[in-house]
């Protein structure tokens, strides 16, 4: 019963409008008395927690004392420009270390573990974040069996190339850089089958086709959608209907540009002796000038032909057998995918779903979809320009109400949580030292989670389909649907997985992970001690404190005036604690009340 008020409260929290909190108010907002210069906000610590929380892993009391220091502005400039945080390396370090050699193998475990270490530590936040959000558009999951470096690599690929890479066709850090990459990807190729994909030729008496997978959801997922949008993402209609952006007959088309790839560095296009995968696909031949391998049975591994894809676009016949023309080709029909008008909304409004809210207006999406297709320098897609506007739109940085906000998925609440009580790794895997002792050092503290998919319904790089582990356009039944509001992370929520999901963040951070008396632990610590510290004595004004730290650092000063009452008067009934142990299990009982919450579900 009570699993199920809480859906059914956070339901009402998105369809409600927000009432002003005690916290939150210590500070105007920027936007409250109407349009203004952002560039010089926070003016309040609960305004620089709710902008952390929308572009960090969750916002740390050192964090918001640095955005208040520099504005919002320069800590997103600072911010674009550190250098991208990455796992393979340390995932390598495992696999090299001969101390392991003969009882370590690595697994998704050790991936999902230390993505979990950059979400809680990393410098390079925004970044992070931005990856994590693309992982869930550009989908490539380990579901699909393949290798855990594979993994790594493409959400290193994903980080590096979020902002600011190296220059391609003249621009930096653009939607139409990370497509390229993307597709170029093994890991990408394994997951959607077009790795070795070739034209079309006869086999046993019948025509075997290029595989479709990539050129289907290159269209429909990772580019222009469905249907065609207009700049503030409402859908361009003809005769009342909505026009459609490709049918079958261009699938058909453009699988026959992803024709050719095979992994870099194997000896011949059907098998994958002596490849490197973490390095992009190349179209056969390989490097080797003496390899002349580019067709079987008289017919080339990329279709030469002239084709023709969406909107009538001809891409001419490929005129050459080299290597440098099949890659030109593809990269024709990218520059086409990247190139098309609905692009800069369908993309902008689901980066904006991501980070800020799951519902939109209108011309929120237009202004982000205006700064993709233009970012003031006549750059298209410049992603660090996107996320700015995001950001700073006045949309996401005054006072909420209605139905804004977004339903907080469980990674997101987790890496909060232990953001916000200045989590400590522990000092666990591999590589050990070469006496045998454990290597504590901070580059190989990790967080031993154990985590599976089950837990949270969800799990990074981890989705079980293509579709992500939740739709942009899902509407929860009932009252959200009726409303006609999107709600893409309540498809991930049921009964068991409420349950669950609030089960295991209270275990790692309110009941399992207590106290800072044991630095050499093979676990993470939070520390609970700045809370507990503020009940030292056992009056009103002291209680009162401690509610609104709870506050401002796991709800950013968004509690209800009602549950703050409520939970004042539930603190006053207990018991005055004399210990620190005491102390601790008060914090640990509020902060029980805070997970479990429909006001701490819903980011607003």
């Amino acid at each position: 019963m009570f699993r199920t008020r809480t859906k059914q409260a956070a339901c009402a929290l998105l369809l409600a409008s927000i009432t002003p909190l005690s916290l939150a108010q210590t500070g105007d907002f920027i936007f409250s008395a109407g349009f203004q210069d952002i560039a010089d906000g926070p003016s309040s610590d609960a305004e620089a927690a709710r902008f952390l929380t929308q572009a960090t892993f969750g916002p740390t009391r050192a964090e918001i004392a640095r955005l208040r220091q520099l504005g919002y502005r320069a800590w997103i400039n600072e911010q674009l420009s550190l250098p991208a945080t990455l796992s393979t390396p340390y995932l390598q370090s495992l696999v090299n270390d001969p101390t392991y050699a003969t009882q370590f193998q690595l697994n998704s475990g050790h991936r999902v573990d230390r993505w979990m270490v950059q979400a809680v530590t990393a410098p390079d936040q925004l970044r992070q974040r931005m990856a994590y959000a693309l992982s869930q558009i550009f989908v490539v999951a380990d579901s699909g069996g393949i290798d855990t470096l594979r993994i790594s690599e493409y959400q290193d690929l994903l980080a590096t190339n979020a902002f600011n890479p190296a220059v391609v066709n003249g621009s930096v850090g653009t939607y139409r850089n990370l497509l390229g990459k993307v597709t170029f990807s093994v890991p990408m190729a394994q997951w959607l089958t077009y790795v070795r994909s070739r034209a079309a030729y006869q086999s046993n008496g019948g025509t075997v086709l290029p595989d479709e997978n990539y050129a289907r959801e290159v269209m429909q997922l990772f580019s222009f959608g469905l249907i065609k949008r207009n700049l503030d993402f409402s859908p361009v209609t003809a005769g009342g209907v909505p026009v459609p952006t490709y049918d079958q007959t261009d699938i058909t088309e453009l699988s026959r540009v992803f024709t050719g790839l095979s992994y870099p560095g194997s000896t011949s296009f059907g098998n994958s002796t002596g490849s490197n995968q973490a390095l992009p696909m190349i179209c056969f031949p390989m490097v080797s000038l003496t390899n002349q391998n580019f067709s079987a049975a008289g017919v080339t591994f990329h279709d030469l032909g002239a084709k023709t894809i969406f909107d009538n676009i001809a891409l001419p016949a490929v005129t050459s057998n080299s290597q440098a023309s099949c890659e030109a080709a593809i990269n024709g029909a990218l520059d086409q995918i990247a190139n098309h008008p609905t692009v800069a909304p369908f993309i902008s409004r689901q980066l904006i779903q991501r980070f800020i809210t799951s519902n939109p207006s209108p011309a929120y999406i237009q202004r982000v979809a205006t700064v993709f297709n233009n970012n003031g320098s006549g750059v298209r897609g410049d992603l660090g320009s996107v996320i700015t506007a995001i950001l700073l739109d006045p949309e996401a940085r005054r006072l909420p109400s209605g139905s804004f906000g977004k339903l907080r998925e469980p990674m997101l609440r987790l890496t909060a949580n232990w953001r916000a009580l200045d989590t400590v790794l522990g000092a666990l895997e591999p590589p050990l030292n070469s006496n045998g002792t454990p290597n504590t050092s901070v580059n190989n503290r990790t967080m031993t989670l154990g985590f599976s998919y089950n837990e949270f319904l969800q799990r990074p790089l981890s989705s079980p389909t293509v579709f992500n582990f939740y739709e942009p356009d899902y509407q929860a039944p009932g009252p959200l649907q009726q409303a006609g509001l999107f709600s893409p992370e309540f498809q991930i929520l049921n009964e068991s997985s409420v349950a669950r999901m609030n089960n295991t963040i209270r275990n790692r951070t309110a009941d399992w992970f207590v106290g800072m008396t044991n630095p050499g632990a093979t676990w993470p610590l939070v520390n609970l001690d700045p809370l507990a510290n503020l009940i030292t004595t056992w009056d009103a004004t002291s209680r009162a404190r401690l509610m609104d730290e709870i506050n401002l650092r796991f709800m950013y000063g968004f509690m209800s005036n009602s549950m703050r009452n409520t939970m004042l008067t539930a603190l006053a009934a207990q018991t005055a604690p004399t210990t620190e142990a005491q102390r601790r299990d008060i914090v640990r009982s509020m902060l029980r009340v805070v997970y479990n919450s429909p006001e701490y579900a819903v980011q607003k």
